[in-house]
C-alpha cells in the first residue's frame, strides 16, 4: 500500500493593516453616531433636570423703580387735620367767659380711622397760671366741617367731653381725643379752648 501522502492546506490570512484601519473607521464611526444621539437628546435632559415651576409667595417688599433694590411696605402716617386755638371773642360769643385759650399751643391734629387726636403743650415755656385750675379748666377739642353756606366757620361735628378732656394745669404735653362717624361728614378743621367746669368765683 502507498503511503499516505501529506496534504497541504493553504489558508490565506487577512492583512493586520487592513484590519486595524477597520477598527478604527468603525470606532470613528460610533463616536460620530453618539455625537448625534447626545446633540439631538441634549435639550430634552436639560429639561427633565429643570425643577417643577413653584407658585411664586407674595412679600410684604417691593422693588423700586431705578435702582430695583427691595423696600419694605410701611403704614402711611395719619392725615392732619389744620388745628387752631379759639379766639377770646369767640369764647365769650359761646358763653365761656374763663381764662383765655391762648395758654395752649397745638401743635398736631390727626385722623386715624374715625378717631382724632390733638396734641400740643403751652405757651410761655409750659407755665400755667392757677387761675385755670381755679376755674377747673380743661382742654376741650371741637372738629368742624368746612365752611358751607350758613355755616361760616363750618358745622360742628364734635367735642370732646369731660372725660376725654385733660384739665388744664400741667406743663406736660397734652392730648385729647374724640370720636366722629363717618355719617357725621368729613373733618376738616379741629378747634382747641380751655373750657371751665365750675365758676371761679366759687372755687376754693
Amino acid at each position: 500500500m502507498w503511503g499516505a501522502l501529506p496534504m497541504t492546506i493553504s489558508l490565506r490570512l487577512p492583512n493586520i493593516a487592513s484590519m486595524r484601519s477597520i477598527s478604527f473607521a468603525a470606532v470613528a464611526a460610533a463616536a460620530a453616531i453618539s455625537t448625534l444621539l447626545v446633540a439631538g437628546c441634549g435639550p430634552l435632559s436639560r429639561h427633565a433636570a429643570l425643577p417643577a415651576a413653584t407658585t411664586p409667595v407674595p412679600t410684604t417688599a417691593r422693588t423700586g423703580p431705578a435702582t430695583g433694590t427691595a423696600r419694605a411696605v410701611g403704614t402711611a402716617p395719619a392725615p392732619q387735620i389744620p388745628i387752631s386755638v379759639e379766639s377770646d371773642s369767640q369764647m365769650k360769643a359761646e358763653g365761656n367767659h374763663g381764662p383765655s385759650s391762648s395758654i395752649l399751643l397745638p401743635t398736631s391734629c390727626r385722623l386715624s380711622g374715625t378717631t382724632i387726636t390733638a396734641g400740643g403743650t403751652y405757651t410761655n415755656g409750659g407755665f400755667v397760671p392757677n387761675v385755670y385750675d381755679r376755674y377747673g379748666d380743661i382742654i376741650v377739642l371741637y372738629v368742624r366741617a368746612a365752611p358751607s353756606p350758613g355755616y361760616a366757620k363750618g358745622r360742628q361735628l364734635g367735642a370732646s367731653d369731660v372725660l376725654e378732656s385733660p384739665a388744664v394745669g400741667s406743663s406736660a404735653p397734652w392730648h385729647v381725643s374724640l370720636s366722629v362717624p363717618p355719617s357725621a361728614g368729613v373733618p376738616a378743621r379741629c378747634v382747641v379752648a380751655a373750657q371751665p367746669t365750675h365758676n371761679g368765683q366759687f372755687a376754693p
